[in-house]
């Protein structure tokens, strides 16, 4: 029986070797940020919406205060003329 040996790697493709390794390394890395930031931005979006009501009420609050203040009608009977 005859065995053949496997001549060694040239140079090239322990580079590559190296290299493809790394590349893996970094694209496993990328992933893991990503997902961090993910749950980053989820966490965000959830916070904003907490503010969604205080929201609503200052946008009420702002509405009612931008109305121009109206003086009372002395004709209309609003109390000041039962008075006497």
């Amino acid at each position: 029986m005859s065995t053949t040996t496997r001549p060694e790697k040239t140079y090239f493709e322990t580079q590559r070797e190296a290299l493809i390794e790394e590349i893996c390394k970094s694209f496993d890395q990328v992933l893991l940020n990503l997902n961090h930031l993910n749950r980053s931005l989820e966490g965000l979006a959830g916070v904003g919406q907490e503010f969604t009501e205080i929201e609503a009420l200052w946008s009420k609050f702002d509405t009612v205060m931008s109305q121009p203040v109206q003086p009372n009608d002395p004709g209309s009977g609003s109390g000041a003329e039962g008075a006497q």
